[in-house]
């Protein structure tokens, strides 16, 4: 099954922000919606680290005097091992 959209992801936590600013809901019901958000910006930020990292390879290349080629996207694995060289 393929990975939700950044705005997909964007949307379903500003739905969680949503119920957690209503105030009605129980406290245990709270803390589901709390966690289910801090997932969702784990995910989210995965994917802007992606893409910044796509955007700098690009920039990198523009730069040394390539031209623009797309490669293969990034998988986590190649971003989470490019993230610790930084």
């Amino acid at each position: 099954m393929a990975e939700p959209a950044f705005e997909e992801l964007v949307a379903q936590l500003e739905e969680c922000a949503r119920k957690l600013e209503t105030g009605n809901i129980p406290l245990e019901e709270g803390l589901a919606i709390f966690e289910e958000g801090a997932a969702l910006v784990d995910q989210l930020r995965k994917l802007l680290s992606t893409a910044e990292l796509r955007v700098q390879r690009l920039q990198d290349s523009l730069q040394e005097g390539g031209s623009y080629r797309e490669e293969t996207p990034l998988n986590d694995e190649t971003a989470n091992s490019d993230d610790t060289t930084s």
